[in-house]
């Protein structure tokens, strides 16, 4: 009586767990595949959209939350014109600065007081134009006056994924910013950013004690719509006209 030849594949059970594994191989190659993108990657398609920008228009909405807790609506209308360091701030609120206007128009900022109808001038690299509220300049040029570049923005702080939420089919991301300097006012800055074009649309501001002390997001935003230098940066003609800036 001859022998019996063995199975090709070994036993059925051997061939059932080679199958098995070759079947997780495949699983785990196709999770592999499907990872999200690292933060750098992220802050590298944020920057790039925020790069191809010509002109924006939104309104920025929200909370700003005083020391003694007193929390202050915000109501802003932006129209911005990143390439050409053009920009104006119309403010609806907080009611005590309703109607005034801050313009950056290349190296100066004008600040427009609609109760006194003044128009105050600063250099834009001035750093106590404004109380301190815009970045130093370079080479007398301000930095971007509207800038959704989340990576030159919080430039000091270590980024990192946080959540990646998806609703219909549409990713969001959710990014966490940690200040690298332990004494500084504000530490955690958590952003909103939908991979649908790759553009910010909610900004949370934390102290060391995890108090928000802003909370910013981005409505209606429109870009490319060729906004005319000169309607974006008009002011009253009839202000009077103070100038503080270093002569």
């Amino acid at each position: 009586m001859q022998p019996t030849s063995p199975h090709p594949l070994g036993t059925p059970a051997r061939a059932l767990a080679r199958t098995l594994a070759m079947l997780l191989a495949l699983t785990a190659a196709a999770v592999a595949g499907a990872q999200q993108p690292s933060v750098d990657t992220v802050l590298g398609n944020i920057e790039n959209a925020a790069n191809a920008i010509k002109d924006a228009t939104f309104t920025v909405t929200g909370k700003l939350v005083d020391s003694d807790g007193t929390v202050i609506p915000l109501n802003v209308d932006i129209q911005a014109i990143p390439p050409k360091h053009i920009a104006s701030a119309y403010i609806n609120q907080p009611d005590a600065l309703a109607d005034n206007q801050i313009v950056l128009d290349g190296n100066v900022v004008k600040n427009y007081t609609f109760l006194t109808n003044q128009i105050t001038l600063f250099d834009a690299n001035d750093p106590d134009a404004l109380g301190g509220l815009l970045p130093a300049g370079t080479n007398g040029q301000s930095s971007p006056v509207v800038s959704f570049d989340l990576k030159k923005i919080f430039e000091g702080y270590d980024a990192s994924i946080q959540d990646v939420k998806t609703e219909n089919g549409k990713k969001t991301y959710i990014l966490a910013f940690k200040n690298k300097d332990p004494k500084a006012n504000i530490l955690d800055v958590t952003a909103t950013v939908p991979a649908s074009d790759w553009l910010p649309r909610e900004l949370v501001f934390k102290q060391k004690d995890g108090k928000v002390v802003a909370d910013l997001k981005v409505n209606g935003l429109k870009l490319d719509q060729g906004l005319d230098p000169k309607k974006v940066t008009y002011l009253p003609q009839d202000a009077q006209v103070i100038d503080n800036r270093k002569k």
